[in-house]
């Protein structure tokens, strides 16, 4: 009895504290399955694509003439360093760094005493030459006379040769005698040959002092020159670029002294990139071709002189060198823009800018939809209105499409767009 008692006892206290809290959450549980199956559902919302509103251009295919902004630099193809020729002091200096000057005006002046002196020198040794060669010429007619002279004593001595010969074999003269007169003959022989020697000369000697006078008066023209040379004068219509003297220096021959350029020499250096070559190198390497220059409010024509032999390492293109005309107030080294006007081009479209993405491509819209285009730049243009435009070119365009103008950063092909 005792035993059936507890047993009851355990098995009431497992079902209060174990099953009951568990049948508790099963309960609890299915409940609220039962409710969230029972809520009502909510309407499924339709999901519509976006729409950009853009602007658009109409293409129409023309033949324009385009312009290309290119930058260069203003040089001087004709740039002389003048220096001195002679060692001298610096008398006056008449010219300063940036001074215009004209052709065989003066600009330095050197101290000329010392070359003055020199060039006496020059005239007298010059006269001296001169002097010598009439010596000459009057001992040459002195010796020809002299000459016949000498051969008449001959004569007398051969004569009295033969007689003191003839006395000797007849025993009537001394022996000595005929030794008087042959020494008295030989040395006449030796006097005639001698006169004749010199005679035989005189050209040799003429022609000696004839070019001692050539060189005193080459030395004359020499010095003259230097003289000439204390005046530097410009030998050109140009500008100073600098001076390398002063009033007081001395120079010494080969001492730089002035740098100019000449002003009508003047020409703008610029690149261009490769994809204009094509365009450019027609006809005489593209001599043909005009542009200009903006500088302080006016404006210079420019004609393409030539294109350089060489091309760029780093970037392709080859420099272009447009004459600019002289008397123009520009300075040396100047940077400034291009604007070159190319051949005309065939079947080209005018866009703005803004329709342009990148370097080569545009959307062209059909259906309202994007549609992306590569294309070739050929370059600028301004509108008759002054609309700044560019010109491009490709096989797929058309005239009458459509050309977005707006710069979406999310532009793709198949993109939805309405224009305004």
């Amino acid at each position: 009895m005792g035993i059936t008692m507890n047993l009851k006892t355990l098995v009431f206290r497992f079902l209060t504290r174990f099953l009951l809290p568990v049948a508790i959450i099963a309960a609890a549980v299915y409940g609220f399955m039962q409710l969230k199956g029972s809520r009502p559902k909510a309407p499924a919302k339709t999901v519509t694509e976006q729409v950009w509103g853009v602007s658009s251009h109409q293409v129409a295919l023309r033949d324009i003439a385009p312009e290309v902004t290119l930058y260069g630099a203003v040089e001087a193809s004709e740039t002389v360093q003048l220096s001195s020729t002679v060692n001298a002091f610096v008398n006056q200096v008449s010219i300063g760094r940036g001074d215009r000057v004209s052709k065989g005006q003066q600009i330095i002046e050197l101290d000329d005493r010392e070359l003055r002196l020199t060039l006496a020198q020059r005239k007298a040794s010059l006269e001296d030459a001169k002097t010598l060669i009439s010596t000459e010429k009057n001992s040459h007619q002195t010796n020809q006379k002299a000459l016949l002279i000498e051969q008449q004593l001959q004569a007398i001595n051969q004569k009295n040769f033969d007689r003191q010969q003839q006395l000797v074999a007849k025993k009537v003269a001394p022996t000595s005698r005929l030794e008087d007169a042959t020494r008295a003959l030989q040395q006449q022989e030796l006097s005639i040959l001698n006169r004749k020697n010199t005679i035989a000369n005189y050209p040799n000697r003429i022609a000696r002092l004839k070019s001692q006078v050539t060189q005193n008066q080459i030395l004359l023209e020499f010095a003259e020159l230097d003289l000439e040379r204390t005046k530097i004068l410009a030998p050109f219509d140009g500008r100073i670029l600098s001076v390398d003297t002063a009033t007081g220096n001395r120079v010494r021959n080969g001492d730089l002294v002035v740098k100019l350029y000449n002003t009508r020499s003047l020409e703008v250096r610029s690149q261009i990139p490769a994809r204009y070559l094509p365009m450019m190198q027609t006809g005489n390497s593209g001599a043909a071709l005009a542009a200009s220059i903006s500088h302080q409010g006016k404006t210079y024509a420019l004609q393409l002189d030539r294109l350089s032999a060489e091309a760029s390492a780093s970037q392709g293109g080859i420099d272009a060198f447009f004459s600019l005309s002289g008397g123009q107030e520009i300075e040396v080294g100047r940077n400034l823009q291009v604007k070159v006007k190319l051949p005309t081009q065939i079947n080209v479209a005018a866009l703005p800018p803004l329709a342009i993405y990148g370097q080569n491509r545009i959307y062209r819209i059909i259906d309202q939809r994007l549609e992306a285009l590569s294309i070739m730049r050929v370059g600028d243009w301004t509108s008759p209105s002054g609309e700044q435009l560019t010109l491009v070119r490709s096989a797929e365009l058309q005239t009458g499409d459509q050309v977005m103008t707006t710069q979406l950063p999310n532009a793709v092909t198949g993109l939805l767009v309405e224009t305004r």
